[in-house]
């Protein structure tokens, strides 16, 4: 009985195998086509621009060089703002501007980097305009803080830590950055 079953078994294999291929047709290349045939199955030399059209503009991804060119400049911006707040009187407007600085490039570090989502907690804190120069200050502070967690997570740095979950970390520090920066611009220029 085990002999016919396998047998059987044996036969459908090869059933299976035949009718495949003979289910594949080999075509032979055009008389006079020396070019062959793309996957699509154009012939290579007849594709032109007008049969295909015009290329499209290529994808605005950060590169890897942009992305290191932001990483660094958040944190000269950073150092920049941090001198700014030691002037009196206060560079208001200097502090916007590096403000608005820190955002466009975190946000570009945020589309290039390969971060996990943060949580909602941290994407939905609403933070409101600092009323006087005291409170602007403090968010500085809190800026300046997020900033450095963020460019010493050790993920930077390729260690291999496996015991924290550092993507996350850093996540959650580049989207407390852009909180705080926009907070840090609308106060700026409000106080302005």
């Amino acid at each position: 009985m085990r002999m016919i079953a396998c047998s059987l078994s044996c036969c459908a294999a090869i059933l299976v195998v035949a009718v495949a291929a003979t289910g594949q047709e080999r075509r032979s290349p055009a008389s006079g086509d020396e070019t062959g045939r793309d996957a699509v199955g154009f012939r290579k030399d007849s594709v032109t621009k007008e049969t295909v059209g015009e290329r499209r503009a290529h994808a605005n991804t950060p590169t890897t060089k942009q992305a290191i060119e932001d990483f660094m400049e958040i944190q000269k911006t950073n150092r920049q703002i941090q001198d700014i707040t030691k002037q009196q009187p206060l560079a208001l407007k200097g502090i916007a501007e590096a403000a608005k600085d820190v955002i466009t490039r975190a946000k570009r570090l945020k589309a290039s980097l390969s971060l996990p989502a943060p949580p909602k907690e941290v994407t939905q804190t609403a933070m409101t305009a600092s009323a006087s120069t005291d409170e602007l200050l403090n968010r500085i502070k809190e800026l300046d803080a997020n900033i450095k967690a963020f460019v010493t997570n050790p993920l930077f740095r390729q260690m291999n830590d496996t015991s924290r979950n550092l993507p996350l970390e850093a996540s959650v520090s580049l989207s407390k950055v852009i909180a705080l920066s926009k907070v840090v611009e609308e106060s700026a220029a409000k106080l302005r």
